[in-house]
């Protein structure tokens, strides 16, 4: 078994991360009082409210509809807090405490009885195996342990015979589960001394690797947080296999960092994940610090943490702890990144915590797990979330779990009042769409994101979206595209973080100090309404919701323009385009352009709708002349080419 300074970290740790180590014995005293909640930062169903048993632990107990109470009492992560707990404080009633529970845990949970069966699923078998036998780590050798050990040891044999016999199928080969359970299979295997676990489970899981993560890193089931569970494993596959026997293969461990880089690129300003799909706001900077000593990024460490995150600290030691420390400690050169395969793009005005930030989507949809978010954005002002996905709130099949999952909870165009992805269950659907026409130009302080999707198309519809960011200039444009030979109605909708007011006057609204202005050759009708945002499993806040809507007969366009400075008397004005050979008006459905002029910014954006240049043509367009798909005019000096966009 590892051995482990279990002092000296301690000590440490009672340093630079007392609110952990706090937080550590005030979870393991509720466990020794038999008095459990979740709420740990990676707690994937988080509770709210203590269930207290005052005689035996009922771990299959279920407090109401939703099982996955029991799933996360099973996994038994409050063990690890156990042993933390008596190597911060040396207090023998922790080890007392996890001797007793894991005692009763195996002669009452049993896999071969049926009325079990909730706790041995096989995620719930893999996280376990990693939970008890990293938990074991702490209390090797302590006379509490003594006393079960063979009892011990013979559940560790079951649960990865279980995993063994269970967990390898086409499902796992591509479910976050495979990856969860066989990883426990994994560290069991390692640390246990077991070379058949150990090779088994690293050909599993290298299957599982190759199959379910995208070549961006991104995996496939468009989750920050399962990314972020199974991203966590393989950070533990290549941290342990230094005390395995089985060498890792240089592509494994390059896509692993793949996977840790995503969390670099997408990590929003205030250090937590995008609320995307099936996640929660959690602060993943302990992902990418242990990812940072994993590789010696400094990169990587200087947007985490300047120690060593907490729970890695309590496997390395003193001396990975160190290690980390003389690592150096650099913010990124870059700011702006897109994941082409899984549609995904990322970008901010800095690294620090007060940046803006902006996310994009146009991808798969990711099984179970993702939303119908085709073309969503979310975006952060000065740190702050101000345009936001709606969240998951809960697994339990019904009203309160699809109206967080379809369209209408995201920032998206929603055609004549449909579902994007009508919903059988929690986890399928009965439609799905596909991403097209997915791009990005990232040019220093310009940003820009396009995709559209075929999920309308059996009604004759195309949806379009192009999104572009100036960043100097404070002003981010939202354009869409409908593209039909029918009439249909359009709703466009914006969530916004529950302490963002929002009012409407006319085709403008005001949203905290943001001053949003719409254009379209349709009527507009602008609302506001009540949405609802989960920023956490069984939580829930209110928000606002703007909602603007047209109707319109064939091709459709909506321009909408957010002065984050909110400047009063903004002049935005929308106008077909000229053509300079030609001499002609082009349609508004060919060729339209934006002027934004205030008291000291000035820009002209052109979008093409179609193409415009036959045999050969350029436009004029509030003065300026220039040939592209989506060119943008910055200053009024710039009369002539502009920046080219997408051509």
């Amino acid at each position: 078994m590892i051995r482990r300074d279990y002092g000296a970290v301690a000590a440490h740790l009672w340093k630079y991360y007392e609110p952990e180590c706090r937080f550590s014995i005030a979870t393991a005293d509720d466990a020794a009082d038999r008095k459990f909640i979740f709420n740990q930062r990676w707690d994937m169903e988080r509770t709210y409210e203590y269930v207290k048993f005052d005689g035996d632990i009922d771990f299959l107990h279920q407090p109401g509809n939703d099982p996955e109470w029991i799933y996360a009492f099973n996994r038994l992560k409050h063990f690890i807090s156990l042993g933390q707990a008596f190597r911060l404080t040396g207090d023998r009633k922790y080890a007392a405490a996890f001797r007793d529970q894991m005692k009763a845990w195996i002669l009452c949970v049993r896999e071969d009885d049926p009325a079990c069966a909730k706790a041995w699923r096989t995620i719930e078998t893999g996280i376990r195996l990693d939970t008890i036998s990293k938990a074991w780590l702490f209390f090797e050798g302590e006379p509490e342990a003594e006393e079960i050990r063979e009892l011990f040891m013979s559940s560790v044999r079951t649960h990865a015979e279980s995993i063994l016999g269970r967990s390898w199928n086409s499902y796992h080969l591509m479910s976050n589960w495979g990856v969860l359970s066989n990883h426990g299979l994994y560290v069991a295997g390692v640390l246990f001394k077991n070379p058949e676990w150990e090779k088994e489970a690293l050909r599993r899981l290298s299957a599982e690797l190759r199959n379910e993560v995208y070549d961006d890193g991104q995996q496939w089931e468009q989750s920050p947080m399962y990314h972020n569970e199974v991203t966590r494993d393989y950070l533990d596959v290549v941290l342990l296999s230094r005390f395995g026997t089985i060498p890792l293969e240089k592509t494994f461990v390059d896509k692993v960092r793949l996977m840790a880089l995503v969390d670099l690129k997408s990590i929003k300003a205030d250090g937590t994940e995008p609320m995307m799909g099936d996640s929660d706001e959690i602060d993943m900077r302990d992902v990418v610090s242990c990812a940072a000593y994993i590789f010696s990024d400094p990169f990587m460490k200087g947007i985490s943490y300047p120690e060593l995150e907490y729970e890695t600290s309590w496997l390395v030691g003193m001396e990975g702890i160190d290690e980390y420390r003389r690592l150096d400690s650099k913010v990124p050169d870059e700011t702006d990144f897109f994941l082409s395969v899984s549609g995904n793009g990322f970008a901010r005005t800095s690294w620090t915590s007060d940046a803006d930030y902006l996310r994009f989507h146009c991808g798969t949809l990711g099984a179970g797990h993702g939303h119908a978010d085709q073309c969503h954005v979310s975006f952060m002002l000065d740190g702050k979330d101000f345009l936001v996905d709606a969240g998951r709130y809960t697994y339990v099949p019904g009203p309160d779990r699809y109206m967080y999952k379809n369209n209408f909870a995201h920032n998206v165009v929603v055609l004549d009042g449909e579902s994007l992805y009508p919903e059988k269950d929690s986890w399928e659907c009965f439609s799905l769409d596909r991403a097209v026409n997915v791009r990005s130009c990232l040019k220093g302080n310009v940003v820009a994101f396009e995709g559209g999707h075929l999920g309308y198309f059996r009604k004759g519809v195309f949806l379009n979206r192009r999104v572009v960011w100036l960043k100097k200039e404070r002003l981010l444009f939202v354009i869409e595209e409908g593209y039909s030979v029918g009439r249909h109605e359009y709703d466009q909708l914006f969530h916004f973080a529950e302490d963002v007011a929002v009012s409407v006057s006319g085709n403008k609204a005001v949203a905290g100090k943001v001053r949003i202005h719409q254009k379209s050759a349709e009527q507009l009708c602008l609302s506001v309404g009540k949405g609802s945002i989960s920023r956490h499993y069984n939580q829930r806040k209110e928000n606002a919701v703007l909602s603007t809507k047209a109707d319109a007969d064939g091709f459709f366009s909506l321009w909408t323009v957010f002065d984050l400075d909110g400047e009063e008397g903004l002049e935005v004005e929308l106008s077909p385009c000229k053509s300079n050979f030609k001499g002609i008006v082009f349609s508004q459905d060919t060729l339209e352009s934006m002027l934004v002029k205030g008291r000291d910014r000035e820009v002209v954006l052109v979008c093409a709708h179609e193409e415009f240049a036959s045999p050969t043509d350029t436009f004029l367009a509030f003065g300026r002349t220039g040939f592209g798909n989506l060119v943008v005019f910055i200053g009024p000096e710039e009369k002539e080419i502009g920046l080219r966009l997408f051509g």
